[in-house]
């Protein structure tokens, strides 16, 4: 067996690793990674109440609005606004925001799909996954901005968030 140059083992590792950092902290990925960049902050209540479609620009649509524990403790009863909690159906199971529907995007894909397809248009929607580090409410806001939905809203202090309060 030849004997294994480390440095130069040591030295791809280290390269790759900076290129993935520049990467995820550049211009070159638009959202990078989630624990490494800014969720931004929440929208206002005049533009979660007016509706993201008509108010900012394509980008933006594509992130979405983030929202507070107040902005979503204030509409919980709102029949404007429809709470949709992305996390596992376990999870969901032992509690949820309100009414919350559940819609994990890491279930069946048919499923999922046909639920997100089957939400009533021109409603506003308020979604959660645990929050921190969770990435779950993000991957289906995607999926439904993409399914042609415009007044999406991430809470992203998520389910830990909630019952802390």
């Amino acid at each position: 067996m030849k004997n294994l140059n480390y440095k130069v083992i040591l030295l791809i590792v280290l390269t790759s690793v900076l290129l993935a950092f520049a990467y995820n902290y550049s211009d070159i990925s638009s959202k990078g990674l989630s624990y490494l960049t800014s969720k931004g902050p929440a929208v206002s209540d005049s533009l979660l109440e007016a509706g993201i479609a008509n108010n900012v620009s394509q980008a933006e649509k594509l992130e979405g609005g983030t929202i507070t524990y107040e902005q979503i403790k204030a509409r919980i009863n709102n029949p404007e606004f429809i709470i949709i909690d992305a996390r596992s159906p376990e999870d969901y199971a032992k509690g949820r925001i309100g009414d919350a529907k559940n819609i994990f995007p890491y279930g069946d894909e048919a499923q999922y799909f046909e639920q997100i397809y089957t939400l009533e248009r021109g409603k506003k929607y308020l979604i959660y996954c645990t929050g921190g580090d969770c990435d779950l409410s993000h991957h289906l806001a995607e999926d439904m901005q993409t399914a042609g939905f415009e007044n999406i809203f991430i809470y992203v202090g998520g389910w830990e968030d909630w019952v802390a309060r």
